[in-house]
């Protein structure tokens, strides 16, 4: 498979990138699909199968590929993981979740993946203003909202059911904070009131 039709330094392909190598993109692509190097995760989405790996038994983590695709969409240094999906990067929501969440600088519609169950949602966002960091997939390298971050953006709104995946996830990320930095991210960001929120909430369990 020429090298040309990734979108490097990701393994993703798409129908465009694929274009631009193949004279019949979509012939090309259904036989790399059949001959397994490279599995349908979306609509006009590919990805190549890792060395080591076969198509018949690899499968990417949900949050993988919203973060390879988010990097697809709007580029590795704009698009990333947040919400609930940064909180699962970071390990503070054990349990697998069904929807990816990922934003960058424009709106786009909600993708519904093939690979696996699954749809990922994106919210506009400027990263410019965000605390992010650098996350590393098994489809290639992508960005994602700091602990410090995910915990202001899933304390934005109030917590109804302290039994929800966002209020376990808000509670685990407190856990491993450093709460000074916490702060000063609060008072950065002008997030001073979601912070509260998180606070009260790792209180009213103690």
């Amino acid at each position: 498979m020429p090298s040309g039709a990734l979108l490097a330094p990701s393994l993703l392909i798409t129908g465009r990138s694929a274009k631009s190598v193949y004279a019949q993109p979509a012939t090309e692509l259904k036989r790399l699909t059949d001959a397994g190097a490279i599995i349908r995760v979306a609509r006009g989405y590919y990805s190549a199968v890792p060395t080591g790996k076969t198509a018949t038994t690899w499968l990417p983590s949900l949050e993988d590929l919203t973060a390879a695709i988010a990097g697809a969409i709007y580029g590795i240094r704009f698009g990333a993981l947040w919400g609930l999906s940064a909180a699962r990067v970071h390990g503070a929501v054990p349990r697998a979740i069904a929807v990816g969440y990922a934003f960058g600088p424009t709106q786009h519609r909600t993708i519904a993946l093939l690979a696996r169950p699954g749809l990922i949602t994106f919210r506009k966002r400027d990263p410019v203003r965000l605390e992010l960091e650098f996350l590393e997939t098994e489809i290639g390298p992508s960005r994602v909202t700091s602990v410090a971050q995910t915990i202001l953006d899933l304390s934005a709104q109030d917590f109804t059911d302290e039994s929800e995946a966002r209020s376990e996830a808000v509670r685990n990320l407190m856990a491993m904070v450093d709460q000074e930095e916490l702060a000063k991210l609060a008072k950065q960001v002008r997030g001073q009131t979601a912070l509260n929120r998180a606070q009260r909430l790792v209180a009213d369990v103690e």
